[in-house]
């Protein structure tokens, strides 16, 4: 294991890194929906995904989220390279990806000047060795809701009766590739109190090409978009340490088949209210792209130990992590307490499908396959009901109508998944499940379509039918039923400004896992949000 963990640093280190001269903002892009056209997410997400699937930029990881600004500027500059090398003409039959291209050469001005892109025109002048940005972005919402909720992948916000109000904005500093600082405080207040709080802040230390984070930030690996079966931003973001690749790299002898590597760890510590207060989190995360059109990843999630008694001898810490068996059920020893998820994930990407499937131009077709070590040997043989899994299927240009895209997306746990009988609440934090929000022996069924009319307007339609469990072990109470729709507008007002509002409502039964709580949920909300870098 130590020789492999060398040869694997040894292979990050190898990979070039530029020189420090030039800031390069190695800042992630966040987790949020900032100004709207995307939902749960920066749309710079949206918008990579549908240039790597239309075969533009070759073996890209993109399901390893977050992504560094410097990172997703390495795929434009990627697909603009490949753009300009196209001798034969390959791709002048794409002219719909060009406003997306010009969207993402426009948010990485900066980003591209850095590495030396010069085929665009005029970017602008590279940064500087210290590049500090006060203000990046600016955000004002407002929203009434019928009851209490808690939304869906929105960072553990919650939104009470009546209603809501909340500002935000965020801030970065780079030096040069070295430092990178980040901070995103947030205010709330509805007619029951008023809050303030750092959503999201963190330090990072980039060596060649090793990272090393410190922070709170929201972490979603999988390839999905309404859940992941190991993290998502569902829960509020977590406050963590964090040591990999910070881009993907080609490992030594094998590195040309695999194709690019990403690799991480981190380790999280939880919070104090909880089954056993201050508990640990620790995650790893695998992705290659052998493939232009596939990417493959592996995930591995275990919550152990807590500052009550019985408590884990530091020395102890490897053989929790690394030692499958070593758990309080085998041992017998209550401080091995641990909860392991386990996960792998597809994403395969077809372009030009249009010569046989006329209803759609380019489609993606992805799933993740989890499961609950439950205990023992079911690590490597899964138990059937400890098993979860998610399938998805993404089309874009759908009836050859340029910006108009669907996305159906299915998920399914078992009785088993997201427990455990020590950590009796589960796999959750601050109220909300950490991975998928169907939470224990659920089912999500998800569906949305999008049309991008011009740059500036954007029109989301969504379907939602779910059953969701509570993870608290040995529930018995009954689960929640919702079956919702929702309509989304995003429209940029002027340069600099963008308006996001959407309404959803849903018909929901046994309301918190309460029986016979009925109704009918409804929530507006409109953000504005302005940008001034």
């Amino acid at each position: 294991m130590q020789k492999w963990v060398a040869v694997v640093m040894i292979s990050c280190l190898g990979l070039s890194a530029p020189t420090l001269l030039w800031a390069g903002d190695r800042a992630n892009l966040p987790l949020k929906n900032w100004g709207g056209f995307a939902l749960f997410r920066d749309p710079v997400y949206d918008d990579l995904e549908r240039l790597v699937t239309a075969g533009l930029a070759d073996r890209v990881v993109l399901n390893t989220k977050p992504l560094s600004r410097k990172e997703a500027a390495r795929v434009v500059a990627r697909v603009i390279e490949k753009i300009r090398r196209d001798e034969v003409g390959a791709y002048n039959a794409r002219r719909d990806l060009e406003p997306i291209l010009d969207r993402l050469i426009k948010e990485f001005r900066t980003e591209l000047a850095a590495l030396g892109v010069k085929e665009v025109g005029d970017l602008g002048p590279p940064p500087g060795f210290v590049a500090f940005i006060p203000v990046d972005r600016v955000q004002a919402r407002t929203g009434f809701a019928s009851r209490d909720l808690f939304w869906v992948n929105s960072q553990g916000l919650k939104f009470q009766e009546g209603l809501n109000a909340g500002t935000t904005f965020d801030s970065r500093l780079q030096l040069g590739d070295v430092f990178t600082l980040y901070v995103q405080p947030e205010f709330q207040a509805n007619k029951e109190f008023a809050a303030a709080k750092l959503l999201t802040g963190y330090a990072k230390l980039t060596f060649h090409n090793i990272e090393l984070f410190a922070g709170r930030e929201s972490l979603w690996w999988g390839p999905g978009l309404h859940g992941s079966l190991i993290f998502s931003d569902n829960a509020a973001p977590l406050d963590h340490v964090k040591i990999g690749s910070a881009e993907p790299f080609l490992l030594p002898w094998i590195g040309e088949w695999v194709g690019p590597t990403k690799l991480l760890f981190f380790l999280a510590q939880l919070e104090e209210r909880r089954d056993h207060p201050r508990a640990k989190l620790a995650g790893m995360r695998a992705t290659i792209a052998p493939f232009s059109f596939l990417e493959l990843g592996a995930s591995y999630a275990n919550m152990f130990d807590g500052s009550d008694r019985p408590r884990l001898e530091l020395k102890d810490y490897p053989r929790v992590l690394f030692d499958p068996p070593s758990s309080d059920q085998v041992l017998g020893r209550p401080e091995f307490r641990n909860n392991v998820l386990l996960s792998l994930d597809a994403d395969l990407r077809l372009r030009n499908v249009d010569r046989y499937l006329p209803a759609t131009r380019d489609l993606r077709l992805y799933g993740e396959f989890g499961w609950d070590d439950t205990c023992c040997d079911s690590v490597v043989f899964p138990l059937k009901d400890a098993v979860s899994w998610l399938a998805g299927i993404q089309l874009f240009g759908v009836l050859g109508v340029e910006g108009l895209e669907a996305r159906f997306e299915y998920a399914e746990s078992s009785r088993l998944s997201f427990t455990h009988a020590q950590f009796y609440r589960g796999h959750w934090t601050r109220g909300a499940v950490i991975s998928h929000v169907m939470g224990t022996d659920g089912k999500d069924l998800y569906a949305r379509i999008t049309n991008r009319f011009t740059q500036d307007f954007m029109l989301g339609i969504e379907l939602n039918r779910a059953v969701i469990g509570n993870t608290l072990n040995g529930f018995t109470g009954p689960k929640e039923r919702r079956n919702g729709s929702g309509i989304d507008v995003s429209y940029r007002v002027w340069e600099r400004y963008s308006v996001f509002a959407q309404y959803q409502i849903m018909n929901t039964k046994n309301r918190g896992f309460r029986s016979g709580d009925n109704g009918l949920d409804y929530l507006f909300r409109v953000e504005l949000t302005g940008s001034f870098r």
